[in-house]
């Protein structure tokens, strides 16, 4: 496994399972959105084709199927040469032997299906044992053929297993974000369903996947680079150096041995050393002496989601959503009250005055349903509250704009001018009910 060295020294890198959200904000950098946004439209020319359906589409998103798997080896080429950014990986020159590796990735798909087909005819067992082994080595057979550029090797199972004993344990944590990410576009699709009617749906499909397949790919490639010494290959850009790039651009990744987190150094050795307890123990005493480093909270409550401490998980949640509410980071917080709601359906914040925050939130993500449920009954439970004429304000909004109910969005406003006539809200309530009251004039 050989590529160009440029760079070269002894500095660390930020471990690929602390560096999560930079993997979902690749794939938006606008040099991949050129990319990937006209490849997704592409789609749009499948009707004017002169090939009878459904052979229009099946042509055409093969060949966007193809395009996005050499532009995904490309991203990942880039990656494990540490050119961590869209711009970076720009100014990379194409390799034109590369090409092939959307073919070569089929051919080790295809060809291993014999054998585990083989195998199955032979014993159910042996066979279901075998498939396991190619899915979860899937990701080392597909970094071995991006490295080396070779069908042999990409099929080579000993490679696999040699790349994944290196990895280690962390190759698990790799292997489950990516079987996450597998199901990427079957997630996003309640958020795409309001867009999907008529000519957008394809399209919209596409990016999706592009999306999810530009993350996945972006994470190999980082793996890759985080290993590159252990797995003998050479890089473009060392540790030291990209550390430098970072604190140009501002990023994490740019922390000085002097500005680093020794807790978060601790935290990462010991995740993939295996050692969960032990990190557990480092993060928690990191939040609890510095309850609004909001990055010490982040990593405590996804190390308890990890170790599956879900109990712990809910009670640091609501001290961690407090926080984020109360220093004003309400999208934050309401991603980290969805988590908590996964854990248990029936989580809600201790403190009502959180309650509108978070209904407001869940109203701008279009989920109305959501909102209503969070301020329902506000005003009988907590009859002094300040927050009162806002969850009015917000729960005549979606009547009038989600359920189209204006004679009950009409009856919230007067409440709310009556019984608030002097709030700021009640000048915006009283411009608000005029315009239903119209409304209901001209239907009339």
């Amino acid at each position: 496994m050989q590529q160009e060295l440029i760079i070269h020294d002894d500095s660390r890198i930020l471990p690929f399972w602390l560096r999560l959200p930079k993997f979902f904000l690749f794939p938006l950098q606008f040099g991949t959105l050129i990319a990937i946004v006209p490849l997704a439209l592409a789609s749009l020319l499948a009707p004017i084709l002169p090939v009878p359906r459904p052979f229009d589409y099946i042509l055409v998103e093969g060949l966007i199927w193809l395009a996005a798997l050499r532009h995904a080896f490309t991203v990942m080429d880039g990656t494990s040469r540490g050119l961590l950014t869209a711009e970076e990986q720009a100014h990379q020159e194409p390799d034109p032997d590369r090409v092939n590796l959307p073919w070569k990735l089929l051919a080790v798909i295809f060809l291993w299906a014999i054998p585990v087909g083989f195998a199955t005819g032979i014993s159910p067992m042996l066979g279901w044992v075998m498939n396991l082994f190619v899915v979860v080595a899937m990701p080392a057979s597909i970094m071995a053929l991006s490295v080396t550029n070779s069908l042999f090797q990409g099929m080579n199972p000993l490679l696999w297993i040699s790349i994944m004993r290196t990895v280690g344990r962390a190759y698990l944590a790799l292997f489950i974000f990516l079987m996450f990410l597998s199901g990427g576009v079957v997630a996003a699709s309640p958020l795409l369903a309001p867009f999907m009617g008529g000519w957008l749906a394809v399209p919209l499909l596409n990016l999706a996947f592009l999306y999810f397949n530009l993350i996945a790919f972006n994470m190999m490639g980082y793996a890759l680079y985080q290993y590159h010494r252990e797995l003998g290959i050479e890089v473009k850009v060392d540790f030291s150096e990209q550390e430098k790039r970072g604190a140009r651009r501002g990023g994490r990744d740019g922390k000085t041995a002097a500005q680093a987190d020794p807790v978060a150094e601790a935290v990462a050795a010991r995740v993939a050393a295996g050692d969960l307890d032990g990190a557990l123990d480092a993060a928690y005493e990191q939040q609890r002496q510095e309850p609004e480093n909001l990055t010490a909270q982040e990593r405590y409550h996804k190390l308890l989601l990890l170790a599956d401490k879900k109990p712990r998980a809910l009670e640091h949640g609501q001290r961690y959503l407090a926080t984020l509410l109360r220093l004003g980071r309400d999208d934050q917080g309401f991603d980290l009250f969805q988590r908590l709601r996964d854990l248990d359906g029936g989580f809600r914040p201790e403190q009502p005055g959180h309650l509108l925050k978070l209904a407001e939130q869940a109203y701008r993500r279009r989920d109305p349903v959501l909102a209503l449920s969070l301020v329902h009954g506000f005003d009988k439970q907590n009859p002094r509250h300040p927050d009162i004429p806002g969850v009015y304000m917000l729960a005549a909004r979606i009547m009038s704009e989600h359920y189209r109910k204006d004679d009950m969005a009409g009856a919230i406003l007067r409440g709310l001018l009556q019984k608030y006539p002097e709030h700021p809200l009640a000048a915006e309530a009283d411009v608000f009910l005029r315009a239903l009251d119209r409304l209901a004039a001209q239907a009339g």
